[in-house]
């Protein structure tokens, strides 16, 4: 009997192969030596208008320093940095400026893995003891598949986000030997290939898997295999003397455990994933990357991979959907055009790389401030439509008007609210309407009677739309996929037992703050947004859709029930204050 669905999935995947294939070109290495883009469009007008963008948001006082590249096929159009590198020093920020780019090392590591794939030295879909025979975690699922390669890959396998030694918390610096050792005293969290979670350590388990099978170290695979190939000669996964002498100062907004934030200088380490977020770069170096993928796979004089490998990649694996994590990129969608593309973030530093296959064109910011993905999206998807509109003549995409309202009718929407994941409120300042999203600051602006953009460091032109109920009053809105119920303003009381938990877990610049909003518990991790806690136990509670999404958060007592520590899945921190 013929299984529809498994037929049904494989026609699928033949359609969306046939149709990324064709995105990647497989020229010869001479086309590729003599680029027909290299006489190509002129880019001035849109160069000027972009730089204008960057000019307007350093001006906001969010970005220290950032650095572009905007390339055309294997034209590198701008290559340029903006603001400063260290501004203590006032050293300007260059196109050779060092930045650490963080998760855009896992495209790094998953492209080293389909070399060897394309050499039959492994297999994505065979047992991940195949690869790493020591690899050892807990399964508490009956008759749950294998994990693989190809699930870690595409963030499928179920992994927790952070391993107990190594994790985003610990600047001990690790070895990945020991990092991935660390896994043994975890538990899968959710059956695999049944979720999409992202997991740090689960792409480190992919680079190991690559270091064994090459019988190097990592640092060493990737650099013989594809940085020094590429021509990637100020890039590096750990601080040596390619990049001491241009690495940027990164700096940090933390959490101050009262509700606010402090800036500060991003501490230097390595971290204990190396494979998922250490590597260091340039906008120069990321370029040249770029035009390999743009030329399919080909640098002059070599083929790093063959394009239907990078077609590959490019598909989003395990899941129905047309946009999604591939194999290492993210699969997604600019305007009518597909991507592929990662972002990076790692203490003191952003970073961005998306790729347009199909009308050849990419574009690279990174950036020394870190918690500002809303920022270098708004740069990126500037220059990426001031691209589409001076090779094509695509229009570029029209910016919602703002309309007129009165301050009264703006404060018809002043609030408290909550959703299941996060609080809200929304006030006056001035004659505006702002909002704070979990601890997030933002703009507000209004487009409609009951539609709004919001705007800040971490969101870029998000939409947040106003509920009413059938008396004409504010009940709620939806913003950032949530749905936002309007609560009292009057504080609710939590429970006398929870007052204790109140309070910074872990690394000052780093820390797990516990708060209290609407008779709930929040904590606010890396430095980003509060999340709210379930009570599952009097001292365990369990996370929200979001970083930490079904694992749990643990409060430690003493014999005295004096709280001394958190672990957060599967992370300990020592307490720091109570609130």
């Amino acid at each position: 009997m013929i299984n529809t669905h498994n037929l049904l999935t494989c026609l699928r995947s033949l359609t969306i192969t046939a149709m990324s294939t064709a995105l990647f070109t497989n020229p010869t290495i001479a086309e590729i030596q003599h680029p027909a883009e290299l006489t190509g469009f002129d880019y001035g007008a849109a160069i000027s208008q972009l730089e204008k963008e960057i000019a307007d948001e350093l001006q906001r006082g969010i970005l220290t320093g950032v650095s572009v590249a905007v390339i055309d096929g294997q034209r590198i159009v701008l290559s340029a940095g903006y603001g400063y590198a260290d501004k203590q020093q006032q050293v300007p920020a260059t196109d050779d400026t060092v930045y650490r780019v963080g998760s855009i090392s896992k495209v790094f590591t998953a492209l080293a893995a389909m070399q060897l794939v394309e050499q039959d030295k492994l297999d994505l879909d065979v047992p991940l003891q195949q690869a790493l025979p020591g690899f050892r975690i807990v399964v508490p699922f009956e008759n749950a598949s294998p994990v693989t390669l190809r699930q870690f890959m595409c963030h499928r396998s179920g992994l927790v986000r952070e391993s107990p030694v190594g994790s985003y918390f610990d600047d001990s610096e690790p070895s990945i030997e020991e990092s991935i050792a660390s896994l043994e005293s975890c538990v899968l969290v959710n059956p695999p290939n049944t979720k999409t979670r992202y997991s740090n350590i689960g792409a480190t388990v992919v680079g190991q898997a690559v270091a064994k099978t090459s019988e190097c170290s990592y640092e060493q695979c990737l650099r013989e295999k594809l940085l020094d190939p590429i021509g990637m000669n100020h890039s590096s996964f750990r601080v040596d003397d390619r990049i001491r002498d241009k690495l940027a100062t990164g700096y940090m907004r933390v959490a101050d455990g009262k509700g606010g934030f402090f800036e500060c200088v991003a501490p230097k380490f390595e971290l204990g994933t190396i494979p998922a977020g250490n590597l260091y770069s340039t906008v120069n170096d990321m370029a040249h990357f770029a035009k390999m993928l743009l030329a399919g796979g080909t640098v002059p004089k070599a083929r790093i991979v063959q394009s239907e490998t990078l077609a590959q990649m490019s598909i989003p694996q395990l899941t129905e959907n047309d946009t999604g994590f591939g194999l290492g990129f993210f699969a997604g969608k600019h305007g009518r055009y597909r991507t592929i593309q990662h972002t990076g973030a790692v203490y003191g530093f952003s970073a961005s790389l998306v790729v347009l296959p199909k009308p050849r064109i990419a574009v690279v910011v990174f950036t020394n401030s870190d918690l500002v993905a809303g920022r270098v999206k708004r740069i990126s998807e500037t220059a990426l439509d001031l691209m589409l509109a001076a090779k094509i003549g695509e229009p570029v995409r029209d910016i919602p008007a703002t309309i007129d309202m009165e301050i009264e009718q703006l404060a018809a929407f002043i609030g408290q609210f909550e959703s299941p994941v996060h609080w809200a409120e929304l006030k006056m300042k001035g004659d505006q309407l702002v909002a704070n999203i979990g601890g997030q600051p933002m703009s507000v602006r209004p487009i409609g009677p009951l539609k709004f953009e919001i705007d800040g460091r971490i969101m870029n032109r998000g939409t947040l739309e106003f509920k009413r109920d059938e008396s004409n009053k504010v009940i709620g809105f939806r913003a950032l996929d949530q749905d936002f119920t309007k609560v009292p303003s009057i504080p609710t009381s939590i429970p006398k037992k929870w007052n204790n938990y109140l309070g910074s877990y872990g690394p000052e610049f780093i820390p797990l703050v516990i708060s209290a909003h609407h008779g709930h518990l929040y904590a606010m991790t890396e430095n980003e947004v509060d999340y709210r806690l379930t009570p599952v136990t009097a001292t365990v509670f369990k996370m929200p859709e979001g970083l930490y999404a079904d694992e749990y958060l643990v409060f430690e007592q003493d014999t005295e029930s004096l709280v001394h520590a958190a672990t957060l899945a599967n992370m300990k921190l020592e307490r720091r204050s109570q609130q």
